[in-house]
């Protein structure tokens, strides 16, 4: 009964547009008239997003298709864009939106548009083709690299907190493993002297007067 129906509205359109129509392609395929309503909505269609034929047919194309673009903002509304740059004789560049599926959800899909001059007015042929898939993998890979991107980058400089070199702060975690001046200076090929320049630095710019203190301060601080 369904494809008694759609021959029948195949063969209501005028000749260019039906010989588009007929042709064969995977993409799910509806056709909208001069007037901004569906005149026709093919299986593949029925079959993205949910709709059947019946229901789609005679629908300003707004109502049934739904278009949002990136970030929700509507992209199908009365007064379409789409069918502005038709009128006009202007060529429209294919896009991707999400359409409302008849379950209520939202499918990704990429629309490219062949536009039919008529005696009537422009009929615009939408060809869309599902890339659902494609979006779930973009948005995977965009919340991965915001993951990285937090997990590489530095840690706040806080307030209050001294500015330490990266020696003195190799000198500093030893300190806090209990190793001696002697030790610290064998594993990072420096003098004893040297390491205890680093220490008497290391207590002034967190304001101790003992190691002790001075690991105290850097844990209270965030450091260690």
């Amino acid at each position: 009964m369904i494809n008694m129906g759609i021959d029948r509205q195949i063969c209501d359109l005028p000749e260019a547009v039906r010989a588009l129509v007929e042709a064969r392609t995977g993409d799910a395929v509806y056709v909208v008239g001069p007037d901004y309503t569906i005149v026709h909505w093919d299986k593949q269609m029925e079959s993205l997003s949910g709709v059947p034929n019946e229901e789609a047919l005679g629908k300003p194309c707004y109502e049934a298709v739904m278009g949002e673009a990136e970030g929700g903002q509507p992209f199908c509304a009365h007064g379409c864009s789409v069918m502005h740059l038709a009128q006009e004789g202007r060529p429209v560049s294919s896009y991707e939106m999400s359409i409302k599926t008849r379950s209520g959800r939202r499918r990704w899909v990429s629309a490219s548009n062949l536009t039919i001059d008529t005696q009537e007015g422009p009929y615009l042929v939408h060809l869309l083709r599902d890339t659902q898939g494609t979006h779930d993998t973009l948005e995977m890979a965009r919340g991965l690299i915001q993951l990285s991107s937090k997990e590489k980058a530095p840690a706040p400089i806080r307030k209050g907190i001294p500015a330490l070199t990266q020696r003195q702060l190799e000198v500093l975690q030893m300190l806090s493993e209990g190793k001696s001046a002697r030790e610290i200076g064998k594993e990072l090929y420096l003098s004893e002297a040297t390491v205890r320049n680093h220490i008497r630095a290391l207590l002034e710019a967190v304001g101790a007067h003992s190691q002790v203190e001075a690991l105290a301060r850097a844990r209270e601080l965030g450091i260690l």
